[in-house]
């Protein structure tokens, strides 16, 4: 393991990585700071690597009020520095936070206490199979090998409470095909914006979950305006 080679801003805060493999990025940085101000109950980072997305929210001042923050990862190289970097962040007058070890496409509410309010995710977005050469580690940070957009939007309305938020990192390119799929499962777009870095191709997504409609028991959304 060694010191992570951040991004910016975050490059003094020490967020540590495993050895080779995926690296944590602009979009990681970018997404912590689109997350809410406030929220209160609970949230998860579902695909957490090294926890840097929900850790540099709260850092940035985001998530304020949340009771609870899961860092939900699969990948068995970030077990060490994923523990490590919320042992770090962790304290008083913060949410408790809850590292786990688990694939989020087969976690269901009742292995979280319960359902959450909120969802945060850097997903892998390039289509399986879209790599000629892949990398062993970076290969599944960024291509769909465990599971596609559907399953990722599936697997978070089952853990989101009605009317949750879900806020992500996606392609420009792939901005239709994620809203398109959204509205198939319930969720809507509420919030679009283009980071600042040029040429990024990378668009900051927040999505309200199934229930946040007339009738529905979850936060009041505004739809966003799509060109």
């Amino acid at each position: 393991m060694r010191k992570g080679a951040a991004v910016g801003e975050v490059a003094e805060n020490d967020y540590l990585q495993p050895e080779g493999g995926y690296r944590f990025s602009q979009d990681s940085v970018l997404l912590a700071r689109f997350a809410p101000r406030r929220l209160a109950g609970r949230a998860a980072d579902l695909g957490a690597g090294c926890g840097v997305v929900g850790l540099e929210a709260l850092a940035q001042g985001r998530l304020g009020g949340l009771g609870v923050l899961y860092l939900i990862e699969a990948g068995e190289d970030f077990r060490e520095s994923l523990a490590e970097n919320a042992r770090r962040r962790g304290g008083a007058g913060g949410p408790e936070i809850r590292p786990l070890m688990a694939d989020w496409r087969f976690l269901g509410p009742g292995d979280l206490g319960g359902p959450l309010d909120y969802c945060l995710a850097n997903p892998p977005f390039h289509p399986a199979g879209s790599s000629g050469r892949p990398r062993p580690g970076r290969h599944e940070g960024r291509h769909e090998t465990r599971g596609d957009l559907g399953e990722f939007l599936g697997a978070a309305g089952r853990l989101l409470k009605p009317g949750g938020g879900l806020a992500m990192c996606w392609p420009r390119a792939r901005l239709a095909d994620l809203t398109a799929r959204a509205a198939e499962r319930g969720f809507a777009a509420v919030r679009i914006e283009l980071p600042p870095r040029a040429g990024s191709g990378l668009v900051l997504v927040e999505l309200a979950g199934p229930g946040a409609w007339p009738g529905g028991r979850g936060i009041k959304w505004k739809r966003a305006d799509i060109e």
